[in-house]
């Protein structure tokens, strides 16, 4: 029974919280999901939707005096427990929530089947009852349709790796081998463009977990489009990802060598193509221990990314900014063993980087960092920029990202008996766990 003059705080409480669609695409909304800055998201929640601490808390579990610390900025929220339950009880699409760095609740659709077997039948397997019926003139709109999907997979991925994209991506990749196989004409170089972009992104899902021999097949059957595409900007951007392969594989000569052909027709390539390929020949100079070679290359690599910013030409390497050749410039000058040398690089990329691009790539800036100061000896600072790092590792799979932060460990050690450092450490440790990548896939399936 409710009565006159009496708040009924269970019943406010108990509304649901209901946010307008246009406040997740708003720039400050935005940007504070991407700093995982859930107090501003409660504060813009608060403001545009109308909703009372009570109400955002009885949402979203947690007390209306946590929310109040957490608004304040008094609490920072660092679990991606508390992160998913913010995310499930404010209804947040999938675009937001992979902006905070969650899976999206409504993954691309995914062909499964068992894995003992063939399928059932042939509705327990899309593609194969639709493959038969793709002809040349359904192909220009299977196309555009795949790219739509593999644009929000490259945005997916930038954000929380790779592992829940995998299976996504490789079942599509049928559907445009045979869209290739049947189209002629003036739609094939669309249909080998896409082909070639396709495989290559399911090169690096496989790279970034470590697959190296996975890696390299889609990559090489990627560059077989390309070969017969006949365009010499994909062609070289496919052999510098080879070469990449092979570096992190171990085989550093080979990715030289590949870097070096990737490069034979520098003049066809952009400013931003040619500055993704020295930045790979650099760190294959560095691991071979040919320092000024690597030098040289980095300094070239930074003037070709600055006159990238002004190119009116799309090319695949957007991401090749002056702060990600920086970046990279500190990790050869830490495979070097010029920590002292590394840190301003690494530093002007960090003083550089956009909150709003690569995920993944920002919190391997930062680890690179912190392990450049630990080398360096500069216990403080390393543990610093480990304080903000920490934060960014939670929703990541990537083994780039895992080797870096095993090396960041092995480093912090050396001050173990420091109670800072002791904390930081277990706190690496328990991240470090939850890198748990998937093992390679089992040969057959080839």
């Amino acid at each position: 029974m409710k009565h006159k003059g009496i708040r009924q705080m269970p019943t406010e409480g108990a509304e649901p919280v209901v946010i307008p669609a246009d406040l997740w695409q708003r720039p400050d909304m935005i940007s504070a999901l991407t700093k995982r800055d859930i107090g501003h998201v409660f504060r813009l929640i608060r403001q545009f939707a109308g909703c009372s601490q009570t109400r955002i808390g009885v949402a979203v579990g947690l007390s209306q005096g946590k929310v109040s610390e957490i608004m304040k900025g008094a609490v920072q929220v660092t679990s991606l427990e508390v992160f998913e339950r913010v995310a499930d009880g404010l209804h947040m699409p999938d675009p937001a929530r992979m902006t905070l760095g969650l899976a999206p609740q409504r993954p691309s659709l995914q062909v499964t089947h068992q894995e003992t077997g063939p399928p059932r039948d042939v509705d327990a397997h899309p593609p194969a009852k639709y493959l038969a019926s793709l002809t040349g003139s359904s192909s220009r709109p299977v196309i555009s349709g795949l790219r739509h999907v593999l644009a929000g997979h490259i945005q997916a991925e930038a954000i929380m790796g790779p592992p829940l994209l995998i299976s996504a991506v490789k079942s599509q990749i049928p559907i445009v081998g045979q869209v290739c196989r049947v189209t002629r004409g003036a739609d094939r170089a669309e249909a080998l463009t896409f082909a070639s972009e396709l495989l290559e992104f399911c090169g690096w899902l496989h790279q970034d977990i470590g697959d190296f021999t996975r890696a390299m097949m889609w990559t090489n059957k990627a560059l077989d489009y390309a070969m017969e595409l006949g365009d010499q900007r994909t062609i070289s951007y496919i052999l510098m990802r080879k070469s990449l392969i092979a570096i992190e594989s171990g085989d550093h000569g080979h990715g030289l060598g590949l870097a070096n052909a990737a490069m034979s027709r520098a003049d066809a390539l952009t400013p931003r193509l040619r500055a993704v390929v020295l930045r790979t020949r650099a760190i294959a100079h560095a691991h071979l221990g040919e320092a000024a070679d690597s030098a040289a290359d980095s300094e070239t690599a930074l003037t070709e990314a600055t006159a990238g910013l002004t190119q009116d030409e799309n090319d695949c390497a957007p991401y090749c900014t002056p702060a990600y050749v920086a970046m990279e410039t500190g990790a050869t000058r830490l495979l070097l063993g010029q920590a002292n040398s590394a840190i301003p690089v690494l530093e002007s990329s960090r003083s550089q980087w956009s909150l709003t691009s690569q995920a993944r790539d920002h919190a391997l800036l930062l680890t690179r960092t912190a392990t450049a100061y630990a080398m360096a000896g500069e216990r403080d600072q390393a543990c610093t920029v480990i304080e903000e790092t920490i934060p960014r590792l939670q929703a990541l799979r990537s083994s780039r990202v895992a080797g870096q932060l095993t090396t960041l460990r092995a480093h912090m050690r050396q001050w173990a008996a420091d109670p800072r450092v002791k904390d930081l450490l277990t706190r690496l440790d328990i991240t470090a766990e939850s890198f748990s990548l998937p093992a390679p896939e089992p040969r057959g399936d080839q």
